[in-house]
């Protein structure tokens, strides 16, 4: 019986002892890094903040922040899924967001938002996920800097005075707009104040339509008050980071109106709380982009003459008349009231009759009624996505384009579809011509290359009012010995692609280039730059593509391979209708390598262009694609043909480009 105990105690000891980890997978290429969250997502200016970096491959070489003002250092990169980093905010740093990145040798990471800020910033101390171990705040006003994990929530407890009204405002959505993996796809985040018997006595889930919520608490008595904030259906996760602002803070909630024409000096009232003035000025620069912001308030920016609405136009009989182009001020000041418009038109004239209202800050949630003269129904339109406002999360203004069948009177309706109403219900109504032109957006903004390898970059174009025409793509300030094909997006088409080629002995490290494009819109010629955008799953099935401040091309070292055909540089390929172009693309792998690689088909113009997915063999370095035009092929058709590959090796898929093959279809 002992010896039998004694090796069922060995057999136990061997088996309880941890296996070894497999040795990890031998990399082919450095992986780019991805930031998943950091916190705290702020800090005060005149500071010097410590703040962790959570995501995939993001140990760090080092750390870039946009917008000036604040410079960064690594801490501690020991762990590859979560650093610390240090972040020095100067003294005269303008307030307000900015985006971090890290660098190393897979190249830049995605960005997340960072806020610059004047008041003094805490950071929640846990536990206090009870109201017995509320933390305990010092006096207000500041800022308090926190994180929602698993089944969480927190609880502050402050002091304050009977007669004052606080301002509790919380940005968590606004630093992470949408979320793959969470539905509805944000944090969402409630606050509620609770009394010292532990009555409720103040509760906000959002601000308006927004749903970062703001809340503004009138103590009903002096003492101590808890507050908790927590997520609406009680999730938590690390990229549930939040800032909560308290105090007794001016806080501003409504401007009237809503923008102004460019180069104009308009004036203007506020609505909010904690005021010291009601009345102002907005300047609004000859130059101005589409929206500024005033107080935190987006304000728009148009090219027309602005008319206040007439106090007493809510039925056809008393409809106000508007002469185009025009726009309109006005506020639906009581719930279900309809404002009516008449304006004449000519026959066959084309005019844009658009709300501007939810995209400027108001709860106002249009539609637009046309009429014709005798009141009959001709266009009706409730909520219009603007492509360039992703990150609202209800599309609510209106927008007619509409071409007038006769010449004579028609009547235009707005009304809120809700049948709310209020001082906060303001809009801007702009009844005008059309204004055909484009906006050039890029994706990704961190694309990334090798030494003497290729980067290829998306770039859409959201056409405005029916442009249709071809745009003609150039990228600028890219160093000596790179190569840029001068692509373009073909007529009637939202979507080119261009490449970068650098040069074998290029410098490792960031390159910030510009891409241009330029159109005939009518008899003018326009250029405009691209915007730099990042595209976000919300929920896994929504994608959204966010602005960003710039472009960054990262050279990395150390690629798997390269990819390069026999095209010749710098000519157009002329290809026929009922045609078939051999092209050989060339595979450079690292000398230690020796994975095959899958050259995928491509596919343009309604597929009237393509080639054939093949297979390079990995004791093969090139394979012959056939570029097949069909019949339908229009002749004068201008592509460009960007070869990929796919090399998987381990736990890697590496996609690879080749440098843009132009073409050119011209008439058998």
């Amino acid at each position: 019986m002992k010896r039998l105990s004694i090796v069922f105690v060995l057999a136990i000891t061997v088996l309880a002892q941890p296996a070894k980890k497999a040795p990890a997978p031998q990399l082919i290429e450095p992986v780019q890094p991805v930031l998943a969250w950091i916190f705290p997502a702020g800090g005060q200016r005149g500071t010097t903040v410590e703040i962790t970096a959570s995501g995939t491959s993001i140990v760090p070489e080092s750390v870039l922040v946009t917008g000036g003002g604040v410079s960064g250092k690594v801490l501690d990169g020991s762990v590859a899924a979560r650093v610390k980093l240090s972040l020095t905010i100067a003294p005269d740093a303008a307030p307000g967001e900015r985006e971090l990145r890290i660098l190393n040798a897979g190249g830049i990471s995605n960005r997340f938002r960072f806020i610059v800020g004047e008041l003094p910033e805490i950071r929640e101390i846990e536990p206090n996920n009870e109201k017995t171990t509320a933390q305990k705040l010092p006096a207000l006003p500041l800022v308090v800097d926190g994180q929602i994990l698993d089944n969480d929530r927190d609880y502050f407890r402050f002091t304050a005075k009977a007669g004052e009204t606080l301002v509790f405002s919380v940005q968590a959505r606004s630093l992470l707009p949408f979320i793959a993996d969470a539905v509805p796809g944000w944090f969402d985040p409630q606050l509620t104040v609770y009394d010292k018997s532990g009555k409720q006595v103040a509760f906000a889930d959002d601000n308006r339509f927004l749903p970062d919520p703001a809340m503004f608490f009138k103590p009903p008595a002096d003492g101590d008050y808890t507050l908790e904030l927590r997520d609406i259906v009680y999730r938590g996760r690390g990229d549930f980071v939040y800032r909560m602002t308290m105090g007794a803070l001016p806080f501003y909630t409504d401007v009237f109106p809503l923008g102004g024409r460019r180069g104009d000096e308009v004036a203007v009232e506020y609505r909010g709380v904690n005021l010291r003035e009601t009345h102002g000025s907005v300047t609004v620069p000859a130059g101005a982009a589409r929206t500024l912001t005033v107080h935190g308030l987006p304000f728009g920016a148009s090219d027309y003459a602005a008319v206040r609405e007439a106090e007493v136009n809510d039925a056809f009989e008393r409809a106000q008349r508007l002469t185009a182009p025009v726009v309109v001020d006005g506020r639906v000041q009581k719930p279900g009231v309809s404002h009516y418009f008449v304006l004449t038109a000519k026959k066959d004239e084309k005019l844009v009759l658009e709300v501007q209202a939810r995209r400027l800050g108001s709860p106002l949630d249009s539609v637009l009624t046309l009429f014709d003269a005798k009141r009959n129904q001709v266009a009706e339109n409730d909520d219009w996505s603007d492509p360039l406002e992703a990150a609202l999360a209800h599309n609510a203004d209106s927008r007619i384009l509409y071409t007038f069948p006769a010449a004579g009177d028609y009547y235009l309706r707005l009304r809120d579809i809700q049948q709310k109403g209020g001082e906060e219900y303001s809009f801007r109504l702009s009844v005008a011509p059309p204004h055909p032109d484009f906006t050039l957006r890029i994706s990704p903004d961190n694309p990334r290359m090798g030494q003497g390898d290729t980067a290829a970059i998306t770039v859409t174009a959201v056409r405005h009012d029916d442009f249709a025409g071809e745009i003609k793509l150039r990228v600028e300030k890219l160093p000596g010995g790179y190569l840029a094909s001068e692509a373009l997006i073909p007529a009637g088409q939202n979507e080119g692609r261009l490449t970068v080629t650098s040069p074998t002995g290029a410098p490792v490290g960031i390159l910030s280039p510009v891409v241009t494009g330029m159109a005939m819109v009518g008899k003018d010629t326009v250029m405009h730059r691209a915007e730099s955008a990042e595209s976000l799953m919300q929920a896994f099935a929504y994608t959204h593509v966010l602005p960003t401040s710039q472009l960054f091309l990262a050279v990395i070292p150390g690629t798997g391979y390269t990819l390069s055909s026999n095209a010749p540089e710098g000519k157009v390929l002329e290809v026929k209708p009922e045609s078939e172009t051999p092209i050989v693309i060339k595979v450079l792998r690292k000398e230690s390598v020796k994975a095959g690689v899958t050259i995928t088909a491509v596919r343009l113009a309604n597929n009237t262009i393509t080639t054939k997915g093949v297979f390079v063999a990995p004791e093969k370095d090139e394979a012959e694609i056939v570029l097949t035009v069909s019949k339908d092929a229009k002749v004068g058709l201008r592509q460009d043909v960007i070869v990929s590959g796919l090399m998987r090796a381990g736990s890697q898929s590496i996609v690879r480009f080749a440098r843009a093959i132009p073409i050119q279809v011209v008439a058998k």
